[in-house]
């Protein structure tokens, strides 16, 4: 009997279900999925207990390399990504980085990999620690949407630390642009072809095991013109009173 692969959806907005990333991956896993074998898990990172890394480093001097604070979300959280087969990490981009969420979350796992001895930085793209307890096979993917359009400038600090961490090449990163002007222009038009190219993105993941730069390059071509762009944000910031025009629409939302 085959044994189903499990999946685990780490979302770090803190929309949670409003997310735009996660309307996106949900897309993808839904072609991923598509034809069985899989267990999918979701989890918002802002709805669990995890408190602040007290920066001690015991968990590196631990035998089983577990955490000083044990009253929190991280013990069960940490061993359900030692145990998935996929992680997805589904994130939008905040101010040129992961939101601080997922920043708290990632700093409580130091004890997931080996400690740091001092050694130079390894020349061959591998992780800077490596994992203390490998899962053979695991894959990780990073899906995440952001306003800006130049991917390479604006995600270079979220690839570098995933590059460390995980290692250059060793995780599948999948970005799309202007998401706020995709999820509420054009009566969600734009949103609906954008989940069925990730849809697809996740078919293509499931027959070959990655996605080609060309469906990367898809997922990361603007839906909009410059000046088409530019006036969303434009008339985005003429509220009165500074009031933030998102915040009515995401209330409509809501209801």
């Amino acid at each position: 009997m085959t044994v189903a692969e499990k999946i685990l959806v780490l979302n770090g907005s803190p929309k949670k279900e409003r997310s735009g990333s996660l309307k996106l991956t949900r897309a993808f896993v839904e072609g991923l999925t598509e034809h069985g074998g899989y267990e999918t898990e979701y989890v918002h990172i802002s709805a669990l207990n995890i408190k602040p890394c007290l920066g001690c480093l015991t968990c590196w001097a631990r035998e089983d390399a577990t955490c000083v604070i044990k009253d929190d979300d991280i013990p069960a959280l940490r061993k359900k990504i030692e145990d998935a087969d996929i992680v997805i990490l589904c994130a939008p981009l905040f101010f040129f980085g992961l939101p601080g969420t997922v920043k708290v979350m990632m700093d409580r796992l130091l004890g997931m990999v080996n400690p740091y001895y001092g050694k130079p930085i390894p020349k061959d793209c591998t992780s800077l620690h490596g994992f203390t307890k490998p899962h053979p096979g695991q894959r990780f993917i990073l899906i995440s949407s952001c306003a800006w359009i130049e991917k390479e400038i604006v995600y270079a600090s979220v690839f570098s630390q995933l590059d460390m961490i995980l290692g250059k090449g060793k995780y599948l990163a999948l970005t799309t642009p202007q998401m706020n002007a995709i999820v509420y222009h054009a009566g969600g038009r734009r949103l609906i072809k954008m989940q069925s190219n990730y849809k697809k993105a996740g078919e293509e993941y499931a027959a070959t095991g990655t996605v080609s730069k060309e469906t990367i390059d898809l997922l990361a071509r603007p839906m909009f013109s410059d000046s088409v762009y530019q006036m969303f944000y434009e008339n985005m910031w003429r509220k009165p009173n500074g009031e933030y025009l998102l915040n009515e629409i995401s209330k409509k939302s809501d209801q």
